[in-house]
């Protein structure tokens, strides 16, 4: 393969700088005399610019083949298109020839590298100050550090501003094994708010995406501003997509200074259906019924509450490592059916009867009375999602 001149790769860096990705794009489509698609490591196309109206989102994304994973180059003879990895920091980009006929890979190739340079340079621009933002905000929000929002939001290129309101949405895909596909489901969310005029800041952390939502309303208004139902449809979208059900939880809006407070809530609408035994839904904080209100107070209030209730149990548990806080979980679950609960726990029924005894004893309380079980069921379900979202 003949290589390009320096001073030819030198201009091509100095002009994708200057007027963008379509300067190296049409700098490869004149050599080969194809037309070519350039795409990040989701299959996001960055070339050609989608002009005019809203488009179809699927129609902004390409499918990279599963034979391009760890290979610098992939021709595709079913659709004749050639893949080329351009690598930067610890992701990939793709120029893709379209229409290309086999004997002419090595030339192509040939352009392709002469291109590398550039397109590394384009993307490693695009997302150095992004990558730092978003390493801070997962600290910030997940980590709970003790960095000042107001130095996160200096890195954000204007995308966090201290005077404007947000409100943090959370969502987990079930059954989800491949990161990757979490990672494109969060390049179509990212783009779907984009043509609904929000920019959406967002964060990825094991294996859910945390999107932080600037809004003009406030959290009275924020039904009436968002269009819930047409969420509800991408969702449902993706779900077909990916072939994956989603679940999301929704905080209320806060000034940027209280982000955390929305994230916390964002999670909490998340978790507690999940322990009630839920699946693929959308849960807004506010409508979490009875919930609401304990939640909505001050985080040691919910755990002074919790620990009102199922402070001895736990703290015998502690001292004997004993199992009466997961007895009495199952127990609840199962609407007190002492076999399945038995039979759950894997001890015999006689062993559950001790348990269900020194529960009562302990706790000064009479199973039989319907309002015991109910308030040790919500205080339960409350102690819950605070340890999953390690507030305990």
């Amino acid at each position: 393969m003949s290589m390009a001149a320096p001073n030819q790769v030198y201009h091509l860096v100095d002009g994708v700088l200057d007027e963008g990705l379509a300067f190296v794009a049409r700098y490869v489509e004149d050599r080969i005399q194809r037309p070519v698609l350039i795409a990040d490591h989701d299959g996001r196309l960055h070339y050609p610019e989608v002009t005019g109206g809203p488009a179809d989102i699927d129609d902004l994304f390409v499918s990279l083949p599963s034979h391009l994973r760890g290979k610098d180059f992939y021709y595709q003879p079913e659709k004749n298109c050639l893949y080329y990895r351009v690598r930067y920091n610890d992701s990939s980009a793709y120029i893709i020839a379209c229409y290309l006929p086999a004997e002419q890979i090595s030339q192509a190739l040939s352009v392709m590298i002469d291109s590398k340079l550039a397109i590394k340079c384009y993307f490693s621009k695009l997302h150095k100050n992004s990558d730092c933002l978003e390493r801070e905000l997962a600290e910030y929000l997940f980590s709970n550090s003790n960095a000042s929002i107001r130095d996160i939001a200096r890195l954000s290129d204007n995308r966090l501003e201290m005077d404007r309101s947000y409100f943090v949405t959370l969502v987990e895909a079930e059954g989800l094994s491949d990161w990757t596909n979490l990672q494109v489901i969060r390049s179509y969310f990212c783009e779907y708010f984009h043509q609904h005029k929000f920019k959406v800041v967002p964060v990825s952390w094991e294996n859910s995406l945390t999107m932080i939502i600037p809004t003009c309303v406030n959290r009275e208004q924020l039904d009436e501003a968002f269009d819930w139902p047409s969420m509800l449809k991408f969702k449902e979208f993706l779900e077909k997509q990916f072939n994956l059900k989603l679940s999301q939880g929704i905080g209320r809006v806060y000034p940027l200074a209280d982000v955390r407070k929305s994230f916390y809530e964002a999670r909490v609408a998340l978790t507690l259906p999940r322990l009630l035994g839920k699946k693929n839904f959308v849960q807004k904080f506010p409508e979490l019924g009875l919930y609401y209100p304990i939640f909505a107070q001050d985080p040691q209030d919910i755990i002074d509450f919790c620990r009102q209730s199922l402070g001895k149990i736990i703290e015998y548990d502690e001292k004997t490592d004993g199992e009466l806080l997961l007895t009495l979980r199952k127990l609840l679950d199962s609407s007190f059916n002492m076999k399945s609960t038995a039979d759950s726990l894997f001890i015999h029924v006689n062993t559950l009867y001790y348990r269900v005894n020194k529960i009562e004893e302990l706790l000064g309380i009479d199973f039989n009375n319907m309002d015991s079980r109910v308030n040790l069921f919500i205080a339960l379900k409350v102690w819950d999602t605070l340890t999953i979202n390690g507030l305990v």
